[in-house]
């Protein structure tokens, strides 16, 4: 079970290698990461959470659609939700420009470094 007062990163990434490597980085530094397999396990999570930290990428808003980051942003205001792309992926552009809209944390272009992803859960635990 997960303590109330520790913010878990919920991971809605559906690139394997990309998910792996975020989830091990966040367990090593003491966090705790949770892969969830869609958009309603996310927002089972948030549902009257006043912290939360969300990473996803354009993968997963391309397979559930661009509708998720307005429904998670009513779930839990004030979450951070971090959206992970790759900068190669031109076709991409329009989903970064629709997270940046709607008030997204961060956006992660790769190839990141790894004080990058903990920089964007460092001072929220």
């Amino acid at each position: 079970m997960i303590s109330p007062m520790r913010t878990s990163s919920l991971l809605l990434i559906s690139n394997n290698e990309i998910c792996n490597y975020i989830y091990s980085l966040l367990e090593e530094a003491n966090h705790t990461p949770i892969v969830v397999s869609g958009p309603s396990d996310v927002l089972q999570y948030l549902k009257g959470k006043h912290h939360g930290i969300v990473f996803l990428d354009c993968k997963s808003v391309i397979n559930f659609g661009l509708g998720i980051f307005s429904k998670f942003k009513v779930a839990c205001p004030s979450c951070r939700l971090i959206l992970i792309c790759n900068k190669a992926h031109k076709e991409h552009r329009e989903i970064i420009r629709e997270a940046v809209d709607i008030g997204f944390y961060a956006c992660l272009l790769a190839p990141y470094e790894d004080w990058e992803v903990l920089t964007m859960v460092r001072f929220y635990r």
